[in-house]
C-alpha cells in the first residue's frame, strides 16, 4: 500500500479508537508471554469533614507499583502524612504481588523525600523543564 492510503490524525481519540489501540497493545503483550495486569489505586487522607487533604495515586502493572501522583495539603506537610501514604501504597502493592516500586519527581517537588523513603535514583532528565530536572527513582519491595 502506498502511504497515500493512510491518514494520520492528531487530537484526543474517541473511545472506539482508543480501545482499538489498547486492545492491540494488550494482545501483543500477551503474545510475548506478558499478559497485562494493571490496576489503579487511589489512597486519600481526609479531614473530619471528609475533605481530601492528601493522597496518592498508584498503578499496579505486572509486579511493579508506579507512584503517579502524591500530594499533601501544604499546612500538613512535614507531619509524616506523605510517608504514611507511600507506606500504605507499598503495603497494598505487596499484597498484589509487587516486588518493585518506581516514580519520578521534579527538582522542586520531592527528590529528598523519596531518598529518605529508601528509593534509589536510576535516571535523570537534565534541563527539564529548563533550569530543573526530572529524576527517576525505584525501590525493591
Amino acid at each position: 500500500m502506498a502511504n497515500l492510503d493512510f491518514l494520520i490524525t492528531v487530537g484526543r481519540p474517541d473511545f472506539k479508537d482508543y480501545k482499538v489501540l489498547t486492545d492491540g497493545l494488550l494482545k501483543y503483550h500477551a503474545q510475548k508471554g506478558h499478559p497485562r495486569r494493571a490496576e489503579e489505586i487511589n489512597i486519600f487522607i481526609k479531614d473530619k469533614y471528609k475533605k481530601v487533604v492528601g493522597g496518592i495515586i498508584i498503578t499496579i502493572l505486572w509486579n511493579g507499583m508506579e507512584i503517579n501522583s502524591l500530594w499533601v495539603e501544604e499546612k500538613l506537610r512535614g507531619q509524616s502524612f506523605g510517608r504514611k501514604l507511600v507506606e500504605t501504597a507499598e503495603k497494598e502493592a505487596k499484597i498484589r504481588g509487587c516486588t518493585i516500586a518506581y516514580t519520578n519527581t521534579f527538582t522542586w517537588q520531592a527528590p529528598g523525600f523519596y531518598e529518605k523513603m529508601g528509593y534509589k535514583q536510576f535516571g535523570k532528565l537534565e534541563n527539564f523543564p529548563p533550569g530543573n530536572k526530572l529524576t527517576y527513582f525505584y525501590k525493591k519491595l
